[in-house]
Order: C-alpha cells, then structure tokens, then sequence
C-alpha cells in the first residue's frame, strides 16, 4: 500500500505555492514519475514501472509542459476535484485560463489515435507505464475536455484521445493487440469530440457525429457544457462527467498501459485528459459478488432539482432502496420507491458537486452512477 501520508504533503506544498486558492490550481514542474506513482497511483494491489512519457524515460526529474497536477476543481465546478491531466497544449494555461500559445511540439503521430480520430493528428501526448497486477481488475477515473467544444462538434477536428491497455488474456485491434477502454459506459465506443458532446451541430454536418456515433445525441448526457467559461477558471469549452475505466485481467500478470491524446487535423483549440487523484487501483471481482454494480444512465446530469434513474428490466415492479453518497461515503439522501421503467429522485436540496447513487434491492446494490449537482 502506498504511504498517503506522502501524497498529503505534496498537495500541501502544492497548494500552499498556490497561496490555498479556492480556484483551480495548475503545476506542470512535477516530475512526471512523482505524478503517476504519487498522485495517481493509489498502490491498491498495483506495481507501476516503466514510466515514459512520449518516448523519454520519465524520470525523477522528467517534467513537461503538456503534463502537470491540479487542484480545487469543485471549487470551480469541474467534475474532478485533482490529479494530472495531460494536454495538446500548454497545461497550465488551460486549466488557469490564461491566454495559452497553440502547442506545435516535436512529438509523433500516434497511429491508435489517428484510428479513433479519422483524421490526421499532431501534438500528442503520450504517457506508457506498464503495471504488475495483483488482482483480477483494473480500474480509474478519467475527464476528456476540449476547446473544441461547442465550435467544431461534428467537424473533422475531431479530438480525441485513448486509454489502451495490452497484455495477456487481450487481444484487440490497436498496437501490440491493446484495447481502448476510454468507453462511453455501457458501449464499446471510443470518447472524442463526435461521440460525446452537447448533442448538436456546431454549424456542420451532424453526419461526422452519427457515424462516429449512432447514440450521439442520447449521450449528450455524460457531457458538461462550458460554453461562456461556467467553470471560469478553465479554457475548455466542455468536458465529460467523470468516468470509470474498468477492465477485467489476469492476476499475478504484467500488463502495458498507454494514455494518449492529440490535436486532430490542426495544433489549435487544445483537448485534455484529466485522470482522477487516487484512482488508479486493482481489484477483486469477488467484492462484488461477481456481479460488479452497472452504471446506470441518469439525466439530466448534470442536474439541479431532480434527476431521473432508468432502471434495468429486470428490477421493473420491484421495491428499490436509492441512496446519494457524498464522496467520502457519508448517505445525504435516502428514499424507497417502486420501481419503473424511470424513477425520479430529487437533487434539489444537495448542495454543488459530485455524488454517487447507490441503487439497491433487498439489500443488493445493483446500479453505482456518479452525479454532478450543477
């Protein structure tokens, strides 16, 4: 198990250099190591070695301008509170709204990107681990954002980035047999601008969307419109809830992890990836009785007065026991309701920031979806 307490001073010492601001923090002097093995990683039945970031041994002293830790993000209403996010741009400039500088590094094409895009790919950013797993799971968060939004959704900037994974028991089509597990929940579609965003044409041809994806507009939900700079102290013009990555593999193996993103077509209007602090973990399938609690689809989410559950078919008719969860577990709403095809559950009395919903039956929680009061 990693030692915590190490993770508390380098945010400490973080925010303190920040002057404990309540507004979103950027540092893109980290090492890129410290970053991934102190910040990331929670050591949860995982061995991080490896670490390059595109291309360089990313060592203890390794850090660069597309790649830092942050901070405070509910105190300006990201979905996210800290991690690291990796950028196509100057990181700091996007996450403290300053007037940030079109990246145009010597960095490769990413040819699993460019698969995922379409289209041609400049200023990537590519961070590979591998990792020895200790259990039968793998899984963390993650935040894809764009300056993209809202002005070229469904257009052939089509930004986009991946979360892949290869090893043994995995067999897919990108390099070295890896799959893309940066889904959309409940699909085997990949996250980008065309897949998941506000659920209109930005002045082109919705056609890019619903061929990249034929539920576009019903996904509209896990997307976050900043339009205007809600989230005021960030240049992305949207962002996604945050998701789980979650993959099942082979205990006691070695598996290779690869996070990629790149700027489509041009090196304007940088994307993101924001990974979750403390997220990055392994685990037993048996903790959930072999049957690991689904997702379910809320909308609107995020939400302000009420949201709605849709309820698998199989729990139609039945009494269920929903709970909202703060994100340190403690209950902040509980109620019992039968169950239809929707159920609505009322947010307006939650405060600001991220949830989870525990749906449950006769004491077996079946449904976990993460919630943003807005």
């Amino acid at each position: 198990m990693k030692h915590f307490y190490q993770i508390g001073i380098l945010f400490l010492s973080f925010l303190t250099a920040t002057g404990l601001s309540a507004q979103i923090n950027a540092d893109n002097t980290i090492p890129i190591s410290t970053l991934v093995n102190e910040i990331f990683n929670t050591g949860t039945f995982v061995e991080v070695s490896n670490v390059t970031f595109n291309g360089l041994p990313a060592d203890d002293t390794l850090t660069s301008i597309q790649i830092g830790l942050f901070g405070n993000g509910f105190s300006d209403g990201l979905p996210v509170d800290s991690g690291f996010a990796m950028t196509t741009g100057d990181m700091v400039s996007l996450f403290t709204n300053e007037t940030g500088s079109f990246f145009v590094g010597d960095t490769p094409d990413d040819p699993d990107i460019i698969a995922i895009s379409g289209f041609n790919v400049n200023d990537c950013a590519v961070l590979e681990f591998d990792v020895l797993n200790l259990a039968e799971a793998l899984a963390f968060n993650f935040t894809f954002a764009s300056i993209e939004y809202q002005s070229f959704t469904c257009s052939q900037f089509n930004d986009a980035f991946g979360l892949f994974i290869s090893g043994p028991g995995i067999s897919g089509p990108f390099e070295n047999g890896a799959i893309n597990i940066a889904l959309i929940p409940g699909s085997d579609t990949p996250i980008a601008i065309n897949t998941v965003n506000s659920g209109t044409a930005s002045g082109f041809d919705p056609t890019f969307c619903e061929e990249a994806n034929p539920n576009w507009i019903e996904d509209s939900q896990y997307f976050i419109e900043n339009a205007g700079n809600v989230v005021s102290n960030v240049m992305f013009n949207g962002f996604t809830v945050n998701l789980e990555a979650f993959v099942e593999v082979e205990q006691n193996e070695t598996y290779h992890i690869k996070f990629a993103i790149c700027d489509a077509v041009d090196t304007a209007l940088d994307s993101g990836i924001i990974l979750e602090a403390n997220s990055f973990e392994g685990k037993f399938l048996s903790v959930f009785d072999q049957n690991r609690p689904e997702q379910l689809k809320l909308y609107p989410n995020p939400s302000t007065d009420q949201v709605y559950i849709e309820i698998p078919t199989t729990y139609i008719g039945q009494n269920l026991s929903i709970r909202i969860l703060d994100l340190q577990g403690r209950v902040v709403s509980a109620t019992s309701v039968l169950a239809t095809g929707t159920v609505e559950i009322e947010t307006g009395q939650l405060e600001k920031g991220l949830y989870l919903i525990e749906t449950a039956v006769n004491g077996k929680v079946f449904g976990l979806s993460k919630l943003l009061r807005d």
